[in-house]
Formats: C-alpha cells, sequence, structure tokens
C-alpha cells in the first residue's frame, strides 16, 4: 500500500534507536524525509546512516527548553515546514507511590508532559498552513490500565492523552490528526535489559532472558520495532485522514480490557 507521504517532512523526537527509530525507518521507506533526534552524536550519526539519503540528525536534549527550540529552527532550516510529528519521551523512574516527592512529580511532568505539548505547539501552525498534519504521540499501556510500581507514569502520561485528544478536535477540520500509540513489550535494548535484570540471572544471555520473559504474553513474543513503526507510519498517511483523537494500544493482546 502507498501511504501517500513521499516528500513529506517528518520529525522523530527521541528516534537513534528503539520505538522511535522504528517508526523514522517505516517513514523513510515511504519517502518521506525524516529528521531523527538524540543527545547522543554518535548513535545519531550510526542510526541516521541506516536510513538513507531522506534522512537527517539533529543531536537535541528535548528536556531542556532551549535545545528543543534549537531541534525546532534547526529542523525548519533543513526541510521547511515540519508535517509529520512523532512525539517521544523517556519514561520516569519506578517506585512506591509514597517514595516520590513533589520535586520528583514537578520533574516527571516537565518530563513527560511539556517537550511534546511544546514541539506540537511549535509544528501545528506549518501543518496548518500546509493543509495537512499529522502527530503521533507515543505513550505506554500504562496510559490504559495500572502499572504497579510505576505512579508517575500511571498518573502524568493520561494527562498528555487528554490535552492531545482536546487539541485533535480543535484542528481536525483542518488536515490534521493527532493520535496516540500505547505499545506494550517491544524488542528494545531498555527492555532487553529490563529483562535480565528481571529474571536475575548471571547464567543467561538477553536473548535467552527475552525467550523465557515472553513466555507470559499472549503471542510468546515481543513485537517489533518494525512493527511499531509500520502502525505509525500508517496513521501519519493519508489513508488515516479520519482517524483522530485516538489512543490505539499496540501490545500482542496484553490489554484485556474491552474499552
Amino acid at each position: 500500500m502507498d501511504l501517500d507521504i513521499a516528500g513529506e517532512n517528518a520529525l522523530i523526537m527521541s528516534s537513534t534507536r528503539g520505538l522511535g527509530f522504528g517508526c523514522a525507518k517505516m517513514l523513510a521507506s515511504e519517502g518521506a524525509h525524516v529528521i531523527i533526534n538524540g543527545r547522543n552524536k554518535e548513535r545519531g550519526l550510526e542510526a541516521v546512516s541506516k536510513l538513507g539519503g531522506n534522512a537527517f540528525f539533529i543531536p537535541a536534549d528535548i528536556s531542556i527548553a532551549s535545545e528543543r527550540e534549537r531541534l525546532f529552527k534547526e529542523a525548519e532550516g533543513l526541510l521547511g515546514d515540519i508535517s509529520i510529528l512523532v512525539t517521544n519521551v523517556e519514561g520516569p523512574p519506578p517506585g512506591p507511590f509514597m517514595s516520590k516527592t513533589l520535586e520528583e512529580w514537578q520533574a516527571a511532568f516537565e518530563l513527560l508532559m511539556l517537550p511534546a505539548l511544546d514541539m506540537v505547539c511549535k509544528c501545528l501552525p506549518g501543518m496548518i498552513d500546509h493543509g495537512f498534519g499529522r502527530i503521533v504521540n507515543i505513550s505506554s499501556t500504562s496510559s490504559k490500565e495500572i502499572h504497579p510500581g510505576y505512579p508517575l507514569s500511571n498518573g502524568i502520561k493520561p494527562g498528555l492523552l487528554g490535552a492531545l485528544g482536546t487539541l485533535a478536535r480543535e484542528v481536525s477540520s483542518q488536515g490534521v490528526t493527532i493520535n496516540s500509540l500505547l505499545p506494550g513489550p517491544f524488542d528494545t535494548d531498555l527492555m532487553r535489559r529490563s529483562a535480565l535484570k528481571a529474571l536475575d540471572r548471571k547464567d543467561i544471555s538477553e536473548e535467552e532472558a527475552v525467550k523465557i520473559y515472553s513466555q507470559n504474553d499472549p503471542m510468546k513474543r515481543w513485537g517489533t520495532i518494525e512493527e511499531f513503526g509500520a502502525l505509525c507510519a500508517f496513521l501519519c498517511s493519508r489513508h488515516a485522514g479520519y482517524i483522530t483523537g485516538q489512543s490505539i494500544v499496540i501490545d500482542g493482546g496484553q490489554v484485556s480490557s474491552l474499552f
């Protein structure tokens, strides 16, 4: 299926690896001009080399307002108006609710909410002028059901979905759609390290840890970043023009609620 986004300009936050890179990879394969972003310049240059000639890397720490401003200006300088934005931020640290201080709640809010909202507000006017825009927010299933031990994520991520859902309905008649993806377990470096740590075994490899850990999942495997990126790319396509304000779970069947 031709997604009809060849030549569109895409900015993917925190995308030198993992799910963000999966989105960049699939958007680039559809002919979009892609800008990936991350803090590590060496990793970024290695990642962009895998995406082909229509891809660029801009180093920036998106948790810092001045860095986001620079990222946006450099992205526009390279490509012009951004018509596709994928928001993606790191998750806050886990721990019991009562172990979290007000300062940690404030830091988590500034990490999980503000970077995404800031970049949306920066890119949105150009999308409206262009008459076409796609915003995809990478969240997690903690926005839909409680993950024990993750109070900061459980508490703040649903708020971002609510804010973006409100905006989606305000701009839906102007050619811009806004949706969120709620991933479950995917085969990323972070998940591999987490599985090995959770099993607390020194006698197995990361690969073996993944196989053991994923046996509790309905599909008995983790998703690939390409599978995640394919759904992101579809939501960014012109075929998905009637899908907006939605929070879509992609987790291999782990979340069992009907709504």
